[in-house]
């Protein structure tokens, strides 16, 4: 598994990791190992080129609505 991996992992299951995430995506990436190239394709939102990089040609995302009852 990538770091790249792990780290999307880690976003799912840390909600301090999240919050810091939001605040401030590409520096949370670089600090938790993941390069700039690939914090770069995350930012842009490109899944092709992410793919390619990571040699999974069947990952996929998928995006999340939440309404919060709080």
């Amino acid at each position: 598994m990538s770091k790249l991996q792990k780290f999307a992992e880690a976003l799912s299951v840390d909600a301090g990791l999240l919050e810091a995430y939001k605040a401030d995506p590409r520096g949370v990436m670089l600090a938790h190992g993941l390069t700039a190239q690939e914090a770069d394709l995350v930012m842009l939102g490109d899944l092709d080129a992410l793919k390619a990089l990571l040699g999974d040609s069947l990952m996929q995302s998928y995006v999340m609505v939440a309404t919060p009852t709080e």
